[in-house]
């Protein structure tokens, strides 16, 4: 198993991009030609004897503290002391196909993508989760992230349980 840091110039990013399509996670991060939605976007593939089984993608953005009105109705971006921009990776999508679960697939992911924000000066690494998915919970417990519950409310209307994982990545 490898796991890589993949964009439209490889060769495997067809397989990546229909291993996207297959799990339901191309709409979130692809645009209508199977091209990413942002330049922000980083995607990492987990291979398999030369097959796309896994994927994990996320967006590099400033850490927001969301608008209020005791904050005079603006974002703020989270600050270090010397007044630099915390930013994190936030991921976009996750998932490992059914027959490839519990064999350090999934960590193999999460621990590239720890990295990849290392490289790219990120503070933080944040996903967010909704309660069926007890596999991921699993995972990232076991990985030390910290869990913030929380409730996602979708363009329907639908309130959604779950919860944001998070783990410093930058000491």
């Amino acid at each position: 198993m490898h796991v890589s840091r993949l964009d439209p110039a490889c060769p495997d990013w067809q397989a990546l991009a229909e291993h996207m399509a297959a799990n339901g996670d191309a709409a979130w991060v692809l645009d209508d030609d199977g091209r990413p939605k942002s330049e922000r976007l980083v995607f990492l593939g987990a291979l398999v004897d030369g097959q796309i089984v896994g994927n994990l993608t996320f967006l590099k953005q400033p850490i927001e503290i969301p608008a209020t009105e005791w904050a005079e109705d603006h974002d703020l971006s989270l600050r270090e002391a010397d007044g630099g921009v915390l930013y994190e990776m936030f991921v976009q999508t996750f998932s490992v196909d059914e027959a490839y679960l519990r064999r350090g697939i999934g960590r193999a992911l999460q621990e590239e993508a720890l990295r990849q924000a290392r490289i790219l000066g990120c503070y933080q690494l944040r996903s967010w989760s909704s309660l069926d998915k007890i596999s991921n919970y699993e995972l990232k417990l076991g990985m030390k992230f910290a869990f913030h519950p929380a409730i996602y409310q979708t363009d329907s209307g639908l309130k959604v349980s779950g919860g944001y994982f998070i783990r410093v990545v930058q000491e």
